[in-house]
């Protein structure tokens, strides 16, 4: 009996050890190591990623290739998570090797972004402020410069459109200029695939020097060489801390631009055609009353005053009251614009390989007749994995040719008028149409009571006969191989280059109102060639140890820029209108060359390390050595630290407060100067062609001691998901500090030169940015996502040398104001004369107290003023922003994108010009009116005259009728208390409104080859309020001015457009 229990018990014991050893083999039969590498649906590895065993606490991260291992049960689930994307489960099911593709999630604030160098990280590791535009976004409101589709829609990037003219340049600023003279720009740098890209504007007639043939017109900065259509990401790296890895060149800023590639396994042939239309918003209103003249007031030989008479002899409309017919010269000059958008593209790719070929045209009609932009662009991207290497080559051309016109400021003679100008003071009485005799022969409204060179030519003559073009033809591209070494080490090597040869031309006709030398007509070519080229090395290594995340980035880096500019010019043909330089002789040609080279070199690293998804620190330093500097400053070094501290990783998880994360940055970037600042140039004397040449000095004097200047920035800023990250925040506040700037002050004339370069100044930035969007709507078939940002910028300047008070950005003045830079005032300032007014001082005995502040009038009752500039205003906004709405349902998405700004002041030179000449609405309204001038005499006694256009007063001793008396103060008077034509800008603008609607996919399997198809409409700043006589969104002297730029003035230019645009799009 006990023999058969214990027997019993032995077996028991041993099916029990079987059992558990057999359980025990199954489970670690069951355990794989799982490889994979997770991408975005694009192809692109995602880092970062965390990779869990569901109901387990085992967990990795992806590497910077995307790729992970971990181990896992054979039957298990994987969850991969990761900010910006859906999570994803996948079953395990035996395999050894998984891969996923995320979907992204736009509710989700944390995704990977392109930071510098183009390395993709995590949005939420970032301790400093990064914005990026996808392809879809762009093309809400597509336009042919991509710096135009940004409008609106990032914080704390402004940009100003300079004009409505075809082919006119856009300036975009970030946080405020770091540098206040002229000759530096403060626009951010742009980098397009890795490759640094020139946007400059070529300078026509912004200076005094310049300008010297008065041939102001607008210009395109050269990033609308770009086909927006090949764009698939913009990022804006806004502050320093973002940019120090590329140097001296990025202190303002960056702009990153990824164009498109392939995807693998899929070959796509993707047809875009747009067709839109344009017309004039925002004309100036004309008095129709009075007529072109004056009224003359008269006298007899013993100066007793006899009356008025009308006299027609003037260009100007301050003559007599008139019924006759009326023409709407500005209407009628101002014609429709249609604009032709073609584009195509062919793409597609293997596992290893991947290509995008594309090609566009575009041809816009101007708003002014015979003028308008057109370009070609073709583009080739590829990529090749051999083993361990990737190669990667794009390849770009790009063909614009744009024709012009004189905006306001015009030719030597025609009274300094351009087009526009013309077009905006011509007599509603006279029909502007009537430019030509029937023998072709120039009309000449006052016959031969002028010489030709003081008339003032009809605006159609000058659009016809004086033409205003330019050529640029360009080619970018780079040549690239990545080698992994390891899952954790690549090495990579680019050599890119960015070269164009733009061709800026002036053809003058004949018999014009022009100076008498050009009488037989003129012609002149400008033509600089610009190339770029550049070497980069990078080495980067990223390693998870336990909890830790450790990268480091190493680089080196050499970049070579070149120019070279011939300027030829002919007058004085032998043959008129026969534009050839060999219809001219010797003595009337002129020849001059200028070529500069200048090379950068830098070293650079980066070290980033994160601690359980909860903490990130980057450390950068980069050192340059620049060939525009003396030896002695040439190199300088920069560095910048950041960290973010993801707070949400300590909290229970909760819908309320999804994501929280904190971040702040220091970093100090450099800034060199412009090749040969260091040393005195000499420059030719008596250039013509034949004849003998001299030198002399230029009119700037080199400083071989000049050092770089610097700017130290600060930031810091809160990012929120709530509600399950329905809702998002985003804020950050800033300091920049700009100093050492490089300025070229007037010197004594006894140095023999009229400018000093010298190491002087502060410009000092301080603003907040905050962004809140979200989706309050997401249904099956209903969705609402929403952008609000809001931005305010500070720029101030200070620590300039004694007896430099201000630095001008231009010496050309606009309704006698310049743009300027005042010391101790605000950066975007307006330079401007002033009444001049009683000031009280208790400590003068018979000063009155109740004058202080009033207007100091002269004998005559009128205004006395200061001659000399001070500061009137501030063209700087408080704040500005957007608000983006895209509303989908079903196949229909629909967009609307608000702009707003508060503060500002915009100089409305237009209605300047236009009150002077007699021509605007206000000039006719103020001459039916008494004229009241209250102010006090030198002594503070209060003073009051009132006149009235149909009596007579004693003026300047003699009698003078009211009508001109109010001519003189308008004209005279009036315009010397310069902030009288300023506006503090408020505006609200409707910039775009779209819809798209995508046909179903049951519609298109039935032709057996569309696969997707889509039809938009849109509206382009369609609606606008603003208490501004105009579009105050202005730069009267284009995109291309530095310092603090020409936004802010309005001064006879093409003017701001709306326009509907119609698009199909089909991809096979």
């Amino acid at each position: 009996m006990y023999a058969s229990k214990m027997k019993g018990r032995v077996v028991r014991n041993v099916l029990s050890v079987f059992v558990f050893l057999l359980i025990t083999g199954s489970m670690w039969a069951q355990n794989l190591n799982v490889t994979g590498k997770v991408t975005d649906k694009k192809g692109e590895p995602v880092i970062g990623v965390y990779v869990l065993v569901e109901g387990t606490r085992t967990g990795t991260s992806t590497d910077i290739n995307g790729n992970y291992t971990i181990t896992a049960p054979s039957n298990g689930k994987l969850v991969f998570t990761s900010m910006g994307y859906k999570e994803a489960v996948a079953t395990v099911n035996g395999r050894a090797n998984i891969d996923v593709v995320l979907e992204d999630d736009a509710r989700v604030l944390g995704d990977v972004v392109v930071t510098a160098l183009g390395i993709k990280k995590e949005r939420k590791a970032l301790g400093y402020a990064v914005s990026d535009i996808k392809s879809e976004e762009l093309m809400k409101n597509k336009t042919a410069n991509p710096i135009s589709s940004l409008s609106g829609k990032i914080a704390g990037v402004n940009i100003t459109q300079s004009s409505g003219a075809a082919g006119s340049g856009a300036q975009i600023i970030l946080r405020g200029g770091t540098s206040g003279s002229e000759g530096k720009d403060n626009q951010p740098l742009f980098v397009v695939d890795g490759v640094i890209y020139d946007n400059s504007s070529t300078l026509v007639g912004n200076s005094a020097f310049d300008g010297s043939y008065k041939s102001a017109t607008t210009t395109s900065n050269r990033v609308m060489d770009i086909n927006p259509e090949d764009i698939e990401n913009m990022s804006v790296l806004k502050g320093p801390a973002a940019s120090a890895l590329y140097g001296s060149r990025a202190a303002n800023g960056v702009v990153l631009i990824t164009t498109k590639k392939g995807k693998e396994g899929v070959v796509e042939v993707n047809v875009n055609s747009k067709l839109s239309t344009a017309w004039a918003k925002s004309l100036p209103e004309v008095q129709t009353q009075y007529t072109r003249g004056y009224m003359e007031d008269q006298y007899d030989k013993n100066k007793n005053y006899l009356g008025t008479v009308f006299n027609d002899f003037s260009y100007n409309s301050w003559g007599e009251k008139s019924t006759a017919q009326t023409y709407d010269n500005m209407g009628n000059f101002f014609q429709g614009g249609l604009i032709y958008d073609q584009s195509a593209s062919v793409a597609g790719g293997t596992k290893n390989s991947n290509y995008y070929l594309s090609g566009s045209y575009y041809d816009q009609q101007g708003l002014v007749p015979q003028t308008g932009y057109n370009k070609y662009t073709f583009r080739f991207n590829g990529e090749q994995k051999v083993g361990i290497f990737t190669f990667n080559a794009n390849a770009a051309y790009s063909q614009a040719h744009t024709d012009r016109t004189l905006t306001a400021a015009g030719l030597y003679g025609s009274q300094g008028t351009g087009a526009l100008y013309g077009v905006y003071n011509w007599s509603p009485f006279d029909d502007m149409t009537h430019y030509m005799n029937e023998d072709g022969s120039r009309f000449r409204m006052f016959g031969d009571r002028l010489e030709p060179w003081e008339e003032r030519d009809n605006p159609y003559w000058i659009i016809n006969k004086n033409k205003m073009y330019d050529d640029t033809d360009r080619f970018t591209g780079s040549l690239s191989v990545k080698a992994d070494v390891t899952d954790w080490w690549f090495i990579q090597y680019r050599l890119g280059i960015d070269s164009y040869t733009q061709i800026n031309s002036n053809r003058i006709g004949a018999n014009g109102a022009i100076k008498q030398v050009w009488e037989k007509g003129m012609m002149s070519d400008n033509t600089r060639r610009f190339k770029y080229l550049s070497h980069n090395i990078i080495s980067n290594m990223g390693k998870k140890f336990g909890d830790f995340d450790l990268n480091l980035l190493l680089g080196a880096a050499t970049d070579d820029t070149e120019t070279d500019a011939n300027y030829m010019m002919a007058w004085n043909f032998s043959v008129p209108n026969f534009f050839s330089y060999a219809n001219a002789s010797t003595e009337n040609k002129q020849f001059s060359h200028s070529a500069s080279q200048k090379r950068l070199v830098g070293v650079f690293g980066e070290f980033r390390a994160s601690w359980k998804n909860l903490l990130y620190l980057t450390v950068t330093g980069r050192n340059d050595w620049t060939s525009t500097l003396p030896v002695e400053n040439r190199s300088y070094f920069y560095p910048s630290v950041s960290g973010s501290f993801v707070f949400t990783e300590l909290l229970p998880k909760n819908d309320i407060l999804t994501f929280g994360k904190l971040r702040a940055s220091w970093a100090k970037v450099g800034k060199d100067t412009g090749a040969y600042e260091t040393n005195t140039s000499l420059w030719p004397v008596g250039t013509y062609l034949g004849g003998k040449v001299g030198v002399g000095n230029s009119w700037t004097r080199g400083n071989p001691y000049l050092k770089p200047e610097m700017t130290k920035s600060t930031e810091v800023g809160v990012e929120l998901g709530l509600l399950k990250n329905r809702l998002r925040v985003d804020y950050a506040y800033y300091t920049n500090d700009s100093y050492n700037q490089i300025l070229s002050p007037r010197g004594p004339q006894s140095t023999g030169y009229i400018f000093c370069s010298i190491n002087a100044g502060n410009v000092y930035n301080k603003g907040m940015e905050l962004t809140i969007s979200g989706t309050p709507i997401e249904t099956k078939n209903l969705t609402w996502d929403m952008s609000l940002n809001i931005a305010g910028n500070r720029g101030t300047l200070d620590g300039l040398p004694a007896g430099m008070d201000v630095m001008y950005v231009t010496d050309v003045q606009y309704a006698g104001a310049q743009a300027a830079s005042f010391n101790g005032g605000n950066f975007m300032a307006i330079a401007g004369t002033k009444w001049t007014r009683y000031k009280y001082d208790p400590k003068v005995e018979g000063s009155v107290k109740e004058a202080d502040g009033q207007i100091i009038l002269d004998a005559n009752g009128m205004p006395t003023y200061t001659t000399s500039l001070s500061e009137v205003g501030n063209r700087e906004a408080k704040f500005s922003g957007g608000f983006n709405n895209t509303i989908t349902w079903k196949n229909f998405s629909f967009n609307m994108l608000w702009e707003f700004r508060v503060g500002g002041d915009v100089i409305n030179g237009t209605k300047y010009a236009m009150t002077n000449s007699g021509v605007s609405k206000f000039s006719g309204e103020i001459r039916n009116k008494p004229l009241t001038v209250t102010g006090v005499d030198a002594s503070g006694n209060p003073k009051t005259n009132t006149w009235t256009a149909d009596n007579t007063y004693l003026f300047n001793g003699v009698q003078t009728s009211g009508y001109n008396i109010i001519k003189s103060y308008y004209s005279s008077y009036y315009p010397m208390e310069t902030t009288n034509y300023i506006t503090d800008v408020k505006l609200l603008r409707l910039r775009t409104l779209s819809v798209m609607y995508e046909l179903p996919k049951r519609w298109l399997d039935r032709t057996g080859f569309i696969k997707r198809a889509s039809v938009s409409a849109s509206a382009n700043n369609l609606l606008l309020f603003t208490n501004y006589e105009g579009d105050p969104e202005v730069a009267a002297s284009g995109a291309g001015v530095g310092g603090s730029s020409s936004v802010g003035f309005d001064y006879c230019g093409v003017p701001a457009t709306t326009g509907m645009t119609f698009g199909l799009n089909l991809t096979f």
